[in-house]
């Protein structure tokens, strides 16, 4: 017999991957692609510019699928279904006759729209009660204003009918599948358009950006039919479809409900699964799994997947992002001179310094739970190279804390999964145990995200059992870090305030 196959498709911020995965999570190959972000300031702009290119970025999915092709030869037609995890806030606009990108990809890091949010009449309460997002130029609705009013080729394809706008799933999908200009609930939200409630997009907040409907893809359900990939011959249905950071906490199977989960990487990404859909002040609330409730309107999932109960229910989540974690990068370079590679992260960390040590962290703009893009980054006086690096790191670690504690609120949190690049330092995953008092594991699994999506794929199956290696690092008393966070928080308080 045969071993069912799933393919998965990972398009992250700085790269692409491709994989295919057994019934039970078995990674049996896997393909990536570089992604370049390019960082402009243009004349008369408040704001640089974050972009990348969309046609790269597809061409490197199709690159991947190329060699998942060449290696697999005829074991291809035991690919029984696909799904793909992405970057939610980036979008761009495309012509929806030919495929032709209109404009480069806004990152979501991007906020040149944020001149938009000031002339509309809409509070965070209510964009919240909504869509479970605050107002924020990181999402989608001001990008697409700004594009709207701004680009001549956008102008051109809206008035010939023919504009689509969308994150960039809708834009790989209209590309490599056979249907067209499609999203699921989780890309749709970070437009700040979807309404949460409804699952659908929403006519006063349309109304409200001037945003047409017709530009935007139609949204399904996260296990829909997006339609059919082909390799080869062979058809794959693409039966899954999910937000990148919602994907990854699907990774070694259901969610926990006890665990508060943080990947860091070019942002930090703080995760709690929690059915409210009124988080506290600072958190958001995101679908990261919203199912057709009729299983016969599923036929590509596995047969087993609904042996697994879970399967058919929506799950959301409490979330928070902290933007200046590797995005800071060159930042950090340009400030200290140094290369910050892993080994100067781990000789900053080494550090116990007798001033005070500090970095107000404002790279990408102040995120969770505090939301201010008007604030100037800044570090404490007279500090060394390495200081600032350790500034740097322990600026992302307090912010997750806080935003942990937030979480708290849901009830009982007994562990932290931790992942992501800087989830390879062991000093990095100790402080964060140390600072938050909770046990912190970390897996060997460096591909969460990716596996999540082909569990996705497999209908969530009960057979699913990846095998993967774990650490924990529980809390010890930490006197210099605990001292550096009351630091730190005083300086924050005294920034923050007007």
């Amino acid at each position: 017999m045969k071993e069912n196959l799933y393919l998965a498709i990972d398009q992250g911020g700085q790269s692409s991957r491709v994989g295919v995965y057994t019934e039970s999570g078995e990674l049996i190959c896997q393909f990536s692609a570089p992604c370049v972000t390019t960082h402009h300031q243009p004349e008369n702009s408040l704001h640089s510019h974050i972009e990348q290119d969309g046609d790269e970025i597809l061409h490197g999915i199709r690159q991947c699928l190329d060699k998942v092709f060449e290696q697999l030869g005829e074991a291809v037609s035991n690919i029984k279904a696909a799904s793909f995890a992405g970057q939610g806030s980036s979008l761009l606009c495309w012509d929806s006759k030919n495929g032709e990108s209109l404009t480069p990809v806004l990152s979501w890091q991007d906020i040149r729209g944020e001149p938009y949010l000031q002339q509309i009449l809409l509070t965070h309460p209510q964009a919240q009660h909504i869509t479970g997002l605050r107002v924020s130029p990181h999402y989608g609705a001001s990008k697409i204003r700004w594009c709207l009013d701004n680009s001549d080729a956008v102008k051109k394809a809206l008035n010939e009918n023919s504009l689509s706008i969308g994150p960039i799933v809708s834009f790989i999908f209209w590309h490599l599948l056979d249907q067209k200009n499609l999203v699921d609930p989780g890309h749709a939200q970070r437009t700040l358009l979807w309404n949460l409630h409804r699952n659908e997009w929403d006519e006063r907040l349309l109304k409200l950006f001037q945003i047409p409907i017709s530009v935007l893809p139609e949204c399904r359900f996260h296990n829909s039919d997006f339609g059919s990939l082909k390799l080869g011959t062979h058809s794959i249905p693409f039966s899954a479809s999910a937000r990148d950071q919602g994907a990854s906490l699907f990774a070694a199977g259901m969610p926990d409900l006890s665990a508060c989960y943080v990947n860091i990487g070019t942002g930090a990404f703080i995760q709690r699964v929690s059915n409210i859909l009124h988080a506290p002040d600072g958190l958001l609330v995101s679908p990261l799994w919203v199912p057709q409730h009729n299983r016969n309107e599923n036929p590509n999932a596995s047969p087993t997947c609904y042996a697994n109960e879970l399967a058919d229910k929506s799950w959301y989540a409490w979330e928070a992002t902290v933007n200046g974690a590797a995005s800071a990068i060159s930042y950090i370079q340009e400030k200290t001179g140094l290369g910050v590679t892993p080994n100067d992260i781990e000789l900053a960390l080494q550090l116990n310094p007798k001033q005070d040590v500090y970095f107000l962290n404002a790279i990408g703009g102040l995120s969770a739970p505090y939301w201010r893009t008007d604030l100037h980054t800044q570090f404490a006086v007279d500090l060394s190279p390495q200081e600032k690096v350790l500034a740097w790191i322990e600026s992302v670690i307090f912010q997750i804390a806080v935003n942990i504690e937030l979480m708290k609120k849901a009830g009982e949190i007994r562990y932290i999964r931790i992942s992501g690049g800087f989830s390879k330092s062991n000093q990095v995953c100790q402080r964060l145990a140390d600072i938050s008092g909770l046990d912190v594991y970390r897996s060997d699994n460096a591909d969460a995200t990716l596996q999540g999506a082909a569990y996705m794929a497999t209908g969530l199956s009960a057979r699913w059992q990846p095998d993967f290696q774990q650490e924990i690092f529980s809390p010890d008393i930490n006197t210099g870090l605990n001292n550096r966070f009351l630091i730190w928080q005083n300086a924050m308080q005294k920034w923050l305030t007007p």
